[in-house]
């Protein structure tokens, strides 16, 4: 398994827009913010408010052991997104420990979106609306 790091949003944005990557599959984005995730997240994102992850992260661990990559955030990834990833990390530690040789675990990557929402959403809200969903501006957004 690979150490936590982070990831530009042009290099999720070439994720997100290759019609040959499947988020759940390929990648997973996961927002972690809370009530703002309804006012516009990244296409194909997976919403678990960062007060839930460390209940839901075995889960987590469990639904998507055969993906890749991860990648969390939350609005500028500087607290909850980067503590939601270590906490998923140290899940998939806990599985490894019970798990084959030959589990797609031990190469999963654990990444944190640099800048977070707010950044994806100055970087793209212009030029890209379709990487966004459900864009709301009406919607307060967390700046912490």
């Amino acid at each position: 398994m690979s150490p936590t790091t982070y990831l530009s949003a042009d290099d999720l944005a070439k994720l997100v827009r290759d019609p040959t990557k499947i988020p759940g599959t390929d990648y997973l984005v996961v927002d972690v913010r809370d009530e703002d995730y309804r006012g516009g997240h990244i296409k194909g994102s997976i919403n678990v408010p960062a007060h839930e992850i460390s209940q839901k992260a075995p889960a987590l661990v469990k639904q998507y052991e055969k993906v890749p990559l991860m990648v969390f955030h939350c609005a500028l990834s500087q607290v909850r997104g980067p503590k939601s990833a270590r906490i998923y990390g140290d899940a998939v530690k806990d599985a490894l420990v019970t798990a084959s040789q030959d589990s797609p675990l031990f190469n999963q990557e654990i990444n944190v979106l640099r800048g977070g929402f707010n950044s994806w959403l100055y970087r793209f809200n212009d030029t890209e609306p379709t990487l966004i969903e459900a864009y709301d501006a009406s919607v307060p957004r967390d700046d912490f």
